[in-house]
């Protein structure tokens, strides 16, 4: 649900209204989803055949819609090039998506490697429906996960550079 405020003259109050059903998560009740977490993720053929592997293929067949979400951790001064490679990356897979008759959208996301939680993930956040303090508290986890993911090769990078840069 999305709150916003009813148009006012200037000097009046508004008054917050609750709009039912925003984002694409709302227009189909049949959504599928696979994540590719140290697996090989194989795209739904019925969508396209291709070796293409998105981090998060959410789909419906009843709408024929499909969402892409491409996650990358790059340091944050190369956030904005991260988006237009995995942007660019994926233009031939959303074209034979959309040449099988499927409405498709690709989400490419970043959250740096040292917690920054780029753009791209609050607007692919409210695109898909999720607003609000469901988002903050999102974006707020992935920053956290981030930050703290002492497992992941990100961090790895980030203490060894951190290191360097104290000697």
């Amino acid at each position: 649900m999305l709150e916003c405020f009813e148009r006012r003259e200037e000097g009046e109050k508004g008054q917050k209204k609750k709009v039912e059903g925003s984002g694409l998560l709302v227009t189909a009740t049949d959504w599928q989803m696979l994540v590719d977490l140290k697996q090989k993720l194989q795209f739904p053929p019925q969508i396209a055949v291709t070796n293409q592997r998105p981090d998060i293929v959410i789909w419906s067949a009843s709408t024929k819609q499909a969402i892409l979400l491409e996650l990358t951790v790059p340091w944050e001064e190369r956030i904005e090039d991260a988006y237009e490679r995995k942007r660019l990356k994926y233009q031939d897979l959303l074209a034979e998506c959309r040449d099988n008759g499927w409405r498709v959208w690709l989400f490419p996301v970043e959250v740096g490697s040292r917690g920054f939680v780029g753009q791209s993930m609050w607007r692919a956040l409210r695109a898909l429906g999720i607003v609000g303090g469901e988002r903050s508290k999102l974006i707020g986890n992935l920053c956290k996960r981030a930050e703290t993911g002492a497992g992941t090769a990100s961090m790895w990078l980030w203490r060894k550079r951190s290191e360097q840069w104290k000697q």
